[in-house]
């Protein structure tokens, strides 16, 4: 039974992402970024130490990518900061859909004054402007230390309204079917219900938010960390950024173009390869896409 579970899940969702030219491109990215995340720091170490005889190296075999200002090897320093920029990243995405999920099934399930409050929450939240929003509140917790979990809450918190809205709706659809009012008649536990004969509908469509919120969280975070707005990571690509514009001055040298480039490339390449996979994914499981192919 297993197996066949297994073989099913591959045939229904594994194998479409793969055949889809988008979701395998943009899959294969994310992969190379979250291996450089997981095993880069182990086989690439890490050294800080400024030596100024070495400023500007342009990229050789000794540093792929040159070195900076301070004479520091730009290559370890992006794999060492793809770490942070992951991990923020995944948790802002995962706790956005998570907090989305749980309020957007809350609005569509429930009814009456409890189902109205639910939506003026999303809606309060949909009217905010998300990172002016961020920013502030960021401001207001930036003395406070904050680890990468509370910081992927702060991004979360600007992010999970959209799709609370579009879950709900699509409750809303779903509580009126057959299935669901026969779990209601045999007196089925609500969680039954909610989960078993609702939620377990959605999968695919949370998976594919949860795809499309990479972007966002990605921008977010790297936006925080540009602004030093966040607890302090020298290897983070946004704080490296701000290094290079404001504190390295490499615009405004020749010498320092590899140093703004290789940083761009990365959060470039990041942010493409989520918004690959998550029009593949779209694309794969969206009846109407498929419908227009």
């Amino acid at each position: 039974m297993r197996k066949e579970r297994l073989k099913n899940f591959y045939y229904d969702y594994v194998q479409p992402l793969l055949v889809n030219k988008k979701s395998l491109i943009g899959l294969l990215i994310l992969t190379f970024f979250i291996l450089m995340a997981t095993i880069g720091p182990l086989i690439v170490p890490l050294d800080m130490t400024s030596n100024f005889a070495e400023r500007y190296q342009k990229p050789s075999l000794k540093h792929p990518f040159g070195t900076d200002y301070f004479g520091v090897d730009i290559f370890q320093q992006i794999v060492h900061g793809s770490r942070s920029v992951i991990s923020l990243t995944m948790l802002a995405s995962f706790f956005a859909v998570l907090i989305g999920t749980v309020i957007g099934v809350a609005r569509g399930y429930l009814e009456g004054v409890t189902g109205r409050i639910a939506d003026a929450i999303i809606m309060v939240f949909l009217v905010i402007p998300s990172f002016p929003a961020l920013l502030i509140l960021a401001a207001v917790f930036m003395n406070y230390n904050l680890n990468v979990v509370e910081i992927a809450l702060l991004v979360a918190i600007w992010l999970w309204a959209p799709l609370a809205k579009q879950i709900s709706a699509q409750v809303l659809s779903l509580k009126s079917k057959e299935f669901v009012e026969a779990s209601k008649m045999l007196n089925m536990p609500l969680r039954y219900i909610l989960f078993s004969d609702i939620v377990k509908l959605l999968i695919p469509y949370i998976f594919i938010n949860f795809v499309m919120q990479l972007k966002g969280a990605m921008e977010f975070s790297v936006g925080l960390m540009f602004l030093g707005l966040a607890k302090f990571d020298p290897t983070h690509w946004g704080i490296m950024l701000n290094y290079a514009l404001y504190q390295a001055g490499a615009l405004y040298t020749a010498k320092g173009f590899h140093y703004i480039f290789f940083i761009i490339l990365n959060i470039v390449l990041l942010i493409y390869g989520g918004i690959l996979l998550s029009q593949g994914v779209e694309e794969v499981f969206n009846p109407r896409l498929r419908g227009n192919e």
